[in-house]
């Protein structure tokens, strides 16, 4: 396998879910600066905008922005229409989702109808985009080779979410999607994959919430650190590249190891159950305590 490297050069990406200067943004402006054409859609024309301005004005024509709802299937096949003029195929990568903070709610006053809408914008939409790919992949796949879907999740999916039910319900359901294309899919060549984010950094992810100090101060993250979409990038270009030639059916978390950690540590990552003084005091010094 001379010669693999994590380059997507003289491919084209769908990025569904491109704009708004979070991981979508990060994810294309990666993706361009590592060779590849992205076809980004977004159903907010200045959200594209913002991923425009991030990819640079040196790489724009390798970012093709399209207006389109990604849960609508008509809409979709009109917006690849464009991949005709473009470098071959080579896969999706599917960020559309999310769900207000004015949303949240318990089980128990949740309305079904918002429900179901929260769960058609994050599942859905992966879906109906994972769908309308494949099927240009597989029908390509004598020429190209196969390709690579990524379906970004979330460790509440993998967990939970309180008062964030159909969210923690569809992000699950997108790595249930990814374990059955996956199957179906892999005697093509083509190959499903998920990232699981922990607590990103994003713009959108600050609105309402109080100063980023603060919120680094409450979490108790192995890395000490929120994530950024950078870090979600760059674990989607690894599963896009030929690195991951043997990679199908899995779900990389990207979460600073939070979800290793388990309920029994405290703040420092002691375990809550250690009362002695000096215990603790030697477990915290810095090198080895057993030295």
């Amino acid at each position: 396998m001379s010669g693999v490297q994590l380059d997507v050069s003289d491919r084209t990406v769908v990025v569904a879910g491109a704009g708004g200067d979070g991981i979508g943004t990060g994810i294309s402006a990666l993706l361009v600066r590592s060779g590849a054409t992205v076809l980004g859609l977004d159903v907010d024309r200045d959200a594209l905008a913002l991923t425009e301005r991030a990819v640079g004005d040196d790489a724009t024509a390798r970012f093709v922005p399209v207006i389109a709802d990604a849960t609508d299937p008509a809409a979709v096949d009109r917006a690849l229409g464009a991949l005709d003029v473009l470098p071959p195929l080579h896969g999706l990568v599917h960020v559309v989702g999310g769900m207000p903070f004015t949303d949240w709610s318990t089980i128990t006053a949740m309305p079904p109808e918002r429900f179901a809408e929260v769960v058609a914008l994050n599942l859905q939409s992966a879906f109906v985009t994972t769908q309308a790919v494949a099927r240009r992949l597989v029908d390509g796949h004598a020429r190209s080779g196969g390709g690579s879907i990524v379906l970004i999740s979330s460790i509440s999916g993998t967990q939970a979410m309180p008062f964030g039910a159909p969210y923690a319900a569809a992000k699950a359901g997108i790595l249930a999607l990814v374990r059955t294309a996956a199957l179906e899919l892999g005697p093509l060549g083509v190959r499903v994959n998920a990232v699981a984010p922990g607590t990103i950094r994003t713009a959108h992810s600050e609105q309402g919430t109080p100063s980023v100090d603060t919120i680094e101060e409450q979490l108790a993250i192995p890395l000490r650190r929120r994530g950024t979409p950078g870090d979600i990038a760059g674990a989607v270009l690894y599963l896009l590249s030929d690195l991951a030639a043997f990679v199908t059916g899995h779900t990389l978390v990207v979460d600073g190891g939070s979800s290793a950690r388990p309920s029994f540590l405290d703040a420092e990552n002691v375990p809550v159950f250690v009362r002695s003084a000096d215990l603790r005091a030697r477990l915290l010094q810095p090198g080895d305590p057993l030295a």
